[in-house]
């Protein structure tokens, strides 16, 4: 690992959630480059503190940004991660994810399995077991939607539309528990004038296995995608989530330099593009202004792509009024699967994101899966109950066919 070019300038130190959290050097990116750097260097630093603190990197990337060096210290801890046993409760989990989230029949059991989850009984059982395996399931719980309608969008959406010019990426997460954004992400992009495609061959982004360590998995799933894409000859792949949406672009960094599947990887990331940029180019009729108070939490994998702006441009033109929030752009605490294996540091986390929400706010807009669960959550657990936390695309869905351009989902396919 080339950890050296850090000037150890300290530039990094505000912009890293766990830091401004724990005040600690060890839980600072520069803190962490030393520490990979002794990792390497001396099998004997190779102690239980080391690697917890390296693992409580949120992998948010805050620090990529405000690094004068451009060090990538999110790798360099994808990398490490690699390295040690799957020993940790956060390797342990990624086990059972790469099952549940591999396949659409493994989607389809764990969408059941959340759907017990949204009632009392089947909640207390679920946050019995994470208890037993060291896992917070029932802070994930707690931030779920009221209702998850049975089956994957994927079902609803799928079709192998012969020169269509947007393949639409649905995800795991997004497939599963979020099923009815993706079909407004879908209708949206119609609107916009788009036609779609979703190929039922496509599969988990990756991300999930990436951040936890397991770039082989993630190489695979990748090649599925890129296979999927290169099947249905669209000009680009359009997701919905931030987190994915960075994985997908960075597709090429998994395979060796020069081969067959880099090049591939290639033509496939400058493919892809979020929904907010592709609508954001096709400009949807401007609405009136709503009475809805709103505010924006940027998802850390949103501002990694520089669509912070882009996502508020979308709300207004929805009619929205946004109220700007404190640290928009400050981590969660979701993390992928960080909130499940990290509870203390995610729950220090949320509660400063839900101290952060304007007040007489109604509605946070964010562009994530996990952020989605984990402010929602949050403000469930820290007092502002009122507050229901929605994908921007689920806004601006709303705000459309309230205004008469849209019928629904099925009159949009």
């Amino acid at each position: 690992m080339n950890v050296d070019q850090c000037v150890h300038c300290g530039l990094c130190l505000t912009a890293c959630p766990t830091y401004e959290a724990t005040g600690l050097e060890m839980e600072s990116p520069r803190g962490r480059l030393v520490l990979l750097n002794n990792w390497a260097a001396n099998a004997n630093f190779q102690s239980r503190d080391a690697a917890q603190w390296l693992d409580d990197c949120l992998d948010c990337r805050a620090c990529e940004s405000a690094c004068p060096s451009n060090i990538p210290t999110g790798h360099l801890v994808e990398e490490w991660r690699s390295t040690v046993p799957l020993g940790t409760a956060n390797r342990r989990l990624l086990l059972g994810l790469s099952q549940a989230v591999g396949s659409p029949r493994g989607l389809k059991r764990l969408q059941r399995l959340i759907r017990i989850g949204q009632n009392p009984l089947g909640r207390w059982a679920l946050s019995k077991l994470g208890s037993l395996l060291s896992i917070a399931t029932g802070d994930v719980l707690d931030g779920l939607p009221p209702s998850i309608l049975p089956g994957l969008s994927r079902e609803s959406l799928t079709t192998n539309m012969p020169n269509a010019d947007t393949m639409m990426f649905v995800g795991c997460i997004m497939d599963a528990v979020y099923n009815q954004s993706n079909e407004h992400t879908a209708a949206l992009l119609r609107l916009a004038g788009h036609t779609v495609t979703v190929p039922s061959n496509q599969v988990c982004c990756g991300a999930l296995h990436r951040h936890g360590g397991d770039p082989a998995t993630t190489r695979r799933l990748a090649k599925a995608n890129i296979k999927a894409y290169e099947a249905t000859g669209a000009q680009q792949v359009v997701v919905n989530a931030a987190g994915c949406g960075t994985t997908l672009k960075e597709y090429p960094t998994l395979f060796e330099s020069g081969s067959e599947w880099h090049f591939r990887a290639i033509s496939f990331s400058r493919a892809v593009r979020d929904v907010i940029q592709t609508l954001a180019e096709r400009p949807l009729a401007q609405l009136t202004q709503q009475s809805t108070t709103i505010t924006v939490h940027d998802a850390c994998h949103h501002t990694a792509q520089n669509l912070n702006q882009s996502t508020r441009a979308l709300l207004e033109r929805a009619g929205f009024s946004i109220r700007e929030m404190p640290n928009s752009t400050r981590c969660c605490g979701s993390a992928g699967v960080y909130n499940l294996t990290h509870p203390s540091m995610g729950r220090t986390l949320a509660q400063q994101k839900v101290s952060d929400i304007p007040p007489e706010t109604q509605i946070v807009a964010a562009a994530n899966p996990g952020c989605i669960l984990q402010i929602q959550a949050g403000t469930r657990h820290y007092g502002r109950n009122t507050v229901t936390v929605r994908h921007p695309i689920d806004l601006a869905y709303d705000a459309y066919r309230a205004a008469g351009y849209l019928g629904g989902v099925a009159d949009a396919t």
